[in-house]
This record gives structure tokens, C-alpha cells and sequence, in this order.
């Protein structure tokens, strides 16, 4: 009997990873920013305790098909999900800068200007002989 399937607390971990998985999937359709935070962060907390669980296995060998195969649909998922959370902040930043212009410089403004070619804004920083 592969040792995934006889342990209760790796079942146990995956089943709440699948579960925030799904949770964090439902808040980012939604798009209510206090679901998604506390969503996400159950996501973090159940995907961490999974990750702790499973430290200690030595590999795919001890480890059941099916048991594997959610393995890999919760990483695709949370894999996916990250991307559409990098997606939404990038909107919200953006659509924040619209709303409220930029008062300070740019941080590196300055430091780059004694490298730029031609000016601010052209990189030209390394010149070739």
C-alpha cells in the first residue's frame, strides 16, 4: 500500500488545499477584495501545512496515481490562480495611477541620468568602442 494512501494527514492537507484552491477561485470571480485577501491567505496557510506534510516523503515512488494526479491540479491551479492575482494587481495599479497622477520622481531617475544617451528616457548606458 503506497504510503500516501495511508496516511490520514496528507489526505487531510490536499483535500484543504483543493478546498482554497477552489475558495480562491470563486473570490477572484467574484472580485470582492476582502474574500480575495482572506481567501488568498487561507490559500498560503493550507498550501504551507501541505508543503509540511509532504517534506518528509521521499518521492514519487511512495506516492498513489490518483493521489499525485491532485497533486498536480492543485499546483496548476495555484500556478494559474498567482498569475490571475499578478494580472488583477497589475489592473489595480494602473487603473490607481489614472486616478491619482504620480507626485514623486522615480526612484532610479537621477542615478541613470549620467549613463542615458541622448537625453533622460534613452538607455544608453554601457557604450561600445
Amino acid at each position: 500500500m503506497p504510503l500516501f494512501a495511508a496516511n490520514p494527514e496528507i489526505q487531510e492537507a490536499l483535500t484543504q488545499a483543493e478546498r482554497s484552491v477552489a475558495a480562491t477561485g470563486q473570490a477572484l470571480i467574484q472580485g470582492v477584495p476582502e474574500q480575495v485577501h482572506a481567501a488568498t491567505r487561507d490559500l498560503h496557510d493550507s498550501a504551507h501545512a501541505l508543503a509540511l506534510v509532504l517534506r518528509d516523503i521521499d518521492g514519487v515512488s511512495s506516492m498513489a496515481a490518483a493521489v499525485h494526479e491532485r497533486l498536480v491540479l492543485v499546483a496548476r491551479d495555484i500556478a494559474m490562480q498567482r498569475e490571475a492575482l499578478l494580472r488583477r494587481s497589475a489592473a489595480v495599479q494602473q487603473s490607481l495611477h489614472s486616478l491619482v497622477p504620480q507626485t514623486r520622481s522615480d526612484t532610479y531617475s537621477g542615478a541613470l541620468s549620467r549613463y542615458a544617451r541622448g537625453g533622460p528616457g534613452k538607455a544608453g548606458a554601457f557604450r561600445s568602442f
